[in-house]
């Protein structure tokens, strides 16, 4: 019994390895994203969308000082807000001589507010009600930008906060902190009635993989500089 615990132990650690390595990651979440895309202009999201937000928006009363709340969170996933703490988070990693992390980021960013908006106009979504929108909103509703910007530049920086420990409590707590957070912005645009649930689900796919990205781009510039040493 023991001899099989160890080898199903075993068998589990390869499997997490293979999904924490970055490139593995990119190509999971990346297909994630291109499929939701299709299924989206195949109309095969539509029925789960409906259903889902219109149960959320039954169930949120945005009214009152939950809709303050509301704006609050989604206020943590706005390109004001984002590029402003990718800025500072870029300028301390070039001032602490990570200029490559720092271009690295800030291209990511770039990159992803670009093709954000680029697939925005391009799949030319409409966004629900406006009957049912409590926040302005200016653009086409997929992807989400909210949801697609926050996991990049939140996910980016836990990456970089984990290098400052290695207790596995503290790695994993950082994690689950940047990924609650990432849940409640995109949990607050379907509640303000702003987004589908679909448009925020690629949206995290979408920036999931750009984080990733980003993760293989840093190991293997690393693994680069350690030959060169070598």
């Amino acid at each position: 019994m023991k001899s099989s615990d160890t080898k199903n132990n075993g068998a589990l650690a390869s499997y997490v390895n293979i999904i924490k390595a970055p490139a593995i990651q990119v190509l999971l979440m990346g297909t994630g994203f291109l499929l939701m895309m299709l299924f989206v202009y195949m109309g095969v999201m539509t029925s789960f969308d409906n259903t889902l937000f219109t149960t959320l928006s039954a169930l949120g009363d945005v009214h009152g000082w939950k809709n303050d709340v509301l704006r609050d969170v989604t206020a943590l996933g706005s390109n004001t807000v984002l590029i402003f703490v990718a800025a500072a988070v870029a300028g301390a990693l070039a001032l602490a001589g990570e200029k490559k992390k720092s271009l690295t980021f800030i291209l990511a960013v770039a990159a992803g507010i670009a093709m954000t908006f680029l697939l925005k106009a391009g799949i030319d979504r409409p966004r629900p009600s406006l009957t049912m929108q409590h926040v302005d909103v200016y653009t086409q509703s997929f992807p989400s930008a909210h949801a697609t910007l926050s996991t990049l530049v939140y996910f980016y920086i836990a990456h970089l906060l984990t290098h400052f420990t290695q207790n596995t409590s503290v790695r994993a707590w950082i994690y689950f902190t940047a990924a609650f957070l990432v849940f409640c912005i995109g949990l607050s645009r379907v509640l303000l009635g702003v987004h589908w649930p679909s448009d925020i689900i690629a949206g995290w796919f979408a920036g999931g993989s750009m984080a990733s990205f980003c993760f293989y781009v840093i190991k293997w510039k690393r693994k680069l500089r350690i030959k060169k040493e070598g």
